[in-house]
């Protein structure tokens, strides 16, 4: 681990759906603070290319990831998530699973992956999961029940990750962020509806940024947050309280 608080030099990492939004920013900060970065992804680009969702592609792609990087990554970001919208009685169950299985089953065999990596290597970690404000809250104008519930499966798995993983040396946290401007963002698709939410259910009255939500990220992986484990840290400009 380094000594000085907040840089990653010497570190190794790992960041999944690491080619845009919040993963891109996010690899981007480590990789300035010092740390080697393995971006894996489903796209052209990626260091590393992987489906998430697939057991045997995951086990191969993170020990890919450390061949890369030189050893075994101690810093796994698990940011690799799709959003969808359909009303409940609308939902289809291929849907259901086409998001459980990305945002919910993805962080679990990489967490897996990561985290035997480690413990077999007898070294300390840090894991940091993607989950969201829809994981605490539902949301009448943009219905996802697979979104949510996969997003509170994140929440929870990252609790239940923390308890067992402790022993190891491996801390496991969550953010949760709010209306962030990546391409993910649908809030914005109406430009006066979503002015109006942000005036009048966003207590900061603006989206949040990428870079703001990395910035949290690399504050959860980093020695400042050595006495960490299990939080669901919301980013949301104060939207959860209202």
């Amino acid at each position: 681990m380094p000594e000085q608080t907040g840089t990653f030099t010497g570190r190794r990492a790992i960041v999944t759906g690491g080619l845009s939004g919040i993963g891109a920013a996010t690899g981007a900060l480590l990789a300035s603070r010092g740390a080697a970065v393995a971006v894996l992804d489903r796209g052209n680009g990626a260091d590393v290319t992987v489906d998430v969702r697939d057991a045997e592609a995951v086990d191969a792609a993170v020990a890919a990831a450390a061949e890369r990087l030189g050893g075994p990554a101690d810093v796994l970001v698990a940011s690799a998530g799709i959003y969808r919208i359909a009303p409940f009685l609308d939902l289809e169950p291929a849907a259901w699973d086409d998001v459980l299985g990305t945002n919910l089953r993805g962080v679990y065999l990489t967490g897996r992956a990561f985290a035997r990596a480690l413990v077999g290597a007898g070294r300390p970690g840090t894991i940091v999961n993607l989950a969201s404000t829809a994981a605490l809250v539902g949301d009448a104008d943009e219905p996802g029940a697979h979104y949510n519930a996969s997003k509170a499966g994140v929440v929870s798995l990252t609790r239940q990750m923390a308890i067992e993983l402790a022993p190891h040396g491996i801390r496991v946290n969550c953010v949760c962020p709010g209306v962030i401007d990546t391409p993910m963002l649908r809030l914005m698709d109406d430009p006066a509806a979503g002015e109006r939410y942000l005036r009048e259910s966003v207590p900061l009255r603006r989206l949040g940024s990428a870079n703001e939500v990395a910035a949290a990220i690399a504050f959860l992986a980093s020695d400042a947050a050595a006495y960490i484990t299990g939080v669901a840290l919301p980013i949301d400009g104060g939207s959860t309280l209202l």
